[in-house]
């Protein structure tokens, strides 16, 4: 007889790919020994099912090492992240892919607002500092970035102009490619990894909601470094933010400092209607194991949480930065085009991240134009982009909810 418990997580997996008709124990057979192996926090090599509960669930992930920021790397992980197992399971089953926006495959686009503006008196010395020690380890590609960002100063400053504060050029284009996007606002700062100038991000936060709102864009939160380990902190930055936008559906933490048993639970209580945070940010791909939007498995209540997962399959910031691949634009454009090549083959629906330093052609070269060369990419894919909050409405459409209520509380046991 198959535990009701293993029942629920199996139903879980096969509503998640759209395996909705086949039954468990019929169709697909139960392997005991595979879910004892997940009990225990292995990943069983087996039985599919079994395995991708244990991916999607993020089992891995319960008691899993983490960086020094309490993220769970891909360098960590026991999966090849741009061979997503659910999506081969998905196959195998002979499942047809969902066609998110009515395409073959959808592309949420989204920047995160870390800074909207970049030249204060401190950024200038810091700039000029990196410029430095650049050219002293003969780094010529930053060293390169760097100076020319810093000829553009004194235009800047005679213009009042900023090279972040590109908000209205973005979401113009975006309508003129026929593409929308989520922008990620911060409403907190108590961490220095939260980034400069707080003040000045206080001052320009209701223009740059205003603005983006302006110009057709969704406006959704960016949850501080620290309120990933405080609940009341990531409520009052809610507050903040949606006194000026209204309604806010969508948030995704900071540094992606995710722990979904933690987390969730408080995202799902404060009314937000997705999260975005599941991502690496070292590495490209789909941390559990699916290129599509899912319910994340809720192991204290033993169901789904009522709330959507976006994938967040890449980020400019994993390509671009020394400490990760360190790649040029023109570099990165390859990898990127190779993703969209999958998605157009197997279907799927994630996010894609590019933060507001990246549209500046003088402080990073090439990558405003990869950014919109890629919008058209998946257009000519046969793709769509959209928001995350258009993409999340959809799925929480078709995702069927959790079940059960109080009564399939199971502890927090595995």
């Amino acid at each position: 007889m198959i535990p009701a418990q293993i029942e629920r997580r199996v139903r879980w997996v096969l509503d998640t790919i759209g395996a909705t008709g086949l039954g468990f124990g019929d169709d697909l057979p139960y392997d005991e020994r595979a879910w004892e192996e997940v009990a225990r926090g292995k990943r069983p090599e087996a039985d599919d099912l079994a395995a991708a509960f244990f991916d999607l669930a993020r089992v891995e992930e319960l008691n899993g090492r983490r960086d020094e920021h309490g993220r769970f790397l891909a360098a960590y992980s026991s999966l090849d992240p741009l061979d997503p197992p659910l999506e081969r399971l998905r196959r195998r089953l002979g499942v047809e892919p969902r066609r998110w926006g009515g395409a073959r495959f959808a592309v949420a686009l989204s920047t995160d607002v870390d800074v909207p503006w970049r030249w204060r008196r401190r950024a200038i010395v810091g700039s000029a500092a990196r410029f430095k020690n650049a050219a002293l380890r003969g780094r010529l590609r930053p060293a390169y970035g760097e100076a020319r960002a810093l000829a553009g100063v004194p235009l800047h400053k005679l213009r009042g102009s900023d090279p972040y504060w590109r908000f209205e050029q973005v979401t113009a284009e975006l309508e003129r490619h026929g593409a929308r996007s989520t922008f990620f606002v911060m409403a907190g700062h108590r961490h220095p990894a939260d980034g400069p100038a707080p003040e000045l991000y206080d001052q320009l936060r209701p223009r740059l909601v205003e603005t983006l709102l302006d110009g057709g864009a969704e406006v959704a939160l960016h949850g501080s470094y620290t309120a990933a380990d405080d609940p009341s902190q990531l409520a009052l930055e809610a507050e903040r933010l949606r006194d000026l936008a209204g309604p806010v559906s969508g948030q995704r933490f900071h540094y992606l400092r995710l722990d979904m048993q933690r987390n969730l639970p408080v995202i799902e209580k404060l009314g937000f209607g997705y999260d975005c945070s599941l991502g690496f940010p070292d590495q490209p791909g789909f941390r559990a194991g699916i290129a599509q939007p899912f319910r994340p498995w809720n192991f204290e209540r033993e169901r789904p949480f009522d709330l959507i997962e976006i994938p967040l399959a890449v980020m400019d910031a994993t390509l671009a930065e020394q400490h990760y691949l360190g790649l040029s634009a023109r570099q990165a454009e390859p990898r990127l085009l190779a993703l969209l090549d999958w998605a157009q083959e197997n279907g799927g629906a994630f996010s894609l991240l590019w933060h507001p330093g990246s549209f500046d052609p003088a402080g990073a070269p090439g990558w405003g134009r990869l950014f919109y060369r890629l919008v058209d990419a998946v257009t000519e894919r046969g793709g769509v982009c959209l928001s995350c909050g258009e993409l999340a409405a959809e799925a929480a459409a078709e995702l069927p909810r959790a079940s059960g209520g109080d009564d399939a509380r199971n502890g927090a046991r595995l």
